[in-house]
């Protein structure tokens, strides 16, 4: 062997630890990456804000404890929630409870909202019983919706009450306000956002329901299983749970 033989072979092993380092760099660069499907329900989830919304910059927070970067699609719900079966998701948020289909789990409350029956402020519309209120006036509801089970009761009960024909929350809004129905179920703090946005009259509480968990369901796939592992590991910190061993572990 020569010594142009001896010098090439150090060089060559230099190149191939950097080439090396550097898919390693990029494998775990990829590793800490997580992506959702979203709808949008402003204010806590929303394309057209720059935070994407208050639950999606909140679950944001919570990832970044462990330096994970949270990459979010939005569609209209129902779409968004096929999506999220395929491989590469982590799952849909923000669902209700109801809203977590077969196929996915359940992630555990992230964040709250709450659910209403919202009047518009000058309707002389009052809710003091809650039957009296479903049989005696019509109730809009978005179709796409899975309602908490509370309120899917009352619709069961009252069904010819319940018009479900808004596609969504500003659909529902317009509705409203046009008179189609005298109540709307929905968070009011989303219906109250979209009146002020949207310049479509004020809104108001007829009757605060319930407060309702916002989770992420997530897709029970095996090579999602780390990742669920470790959403949980991160909720039970949030909720002040002990924990046994690191808080972060390596999202695959």
């Amino acid at each position: 062997m020569n010594l142009r033989t001896w010098l090439f072979i150090p060089l060559v092993f230099a190149v191939s630890a950097s080439v090396t380092a550097a898919d390693f760099g990029r494998d775990e660069h990829a590793a800490r990456i997580l992506k959702i499907t979203a709808l949008d329900w402003e204010p806590y989830s929303a394309s057209s804000m720059a935070t994407g919304g208050n639950a999606i910059q909140h679950l944001r927070n919570l990832l970044g404890q462990c330096a994970i970067e949270l990459q979010v699609e939005f569609y209209p719900w129902r779409r968004a929630q096929q999506i999220a079966r395929q491989p590469g998701y982590l799952g849909y948020f923000p669902a209700w409870p109801t809203e977590v289909h077969d196929g996915f789990v359940s992630s555990g409350e992230v964040t709250s909202s709450h659910l209403a029956l919202m009047a518009m402020e000058d309707s002389d519309v009052s809710v003091d019983d809650i039957d009296q209120a479903f049989s005696e006036h019509r109730i809009g509801v978005v179709k796409s919706y899975v309602y908490p089970r509370q309120f899917q009761a009352l619709i069961e009960r009252f069904p010819q009450s319940i018009d479900n024909g808004a596609s969504g929350e500003l659909s529902l809004l317009k509705m409203l306000s046009l008179g189609r129905f005298q109540l709307a179920a929905t968070d009011p703090t989303v219906m109250e956002y979209l009146a002020e946005r949207h310049g479509i009259g004020e809104v108001r509480v007829a009757k605060m329901l319930l407060e309702v968990p916002l989770v992420i369901a997530m897709r029970d796939g095996l090579d999602n299983q780390d990742n669920i592992a470790l959403i949980k590991r991160l909720l039970s910190a949030q909720a002040g749970t002990p924990l046994q061993g690191e808080l972060c572990t390596i999202a695959r």
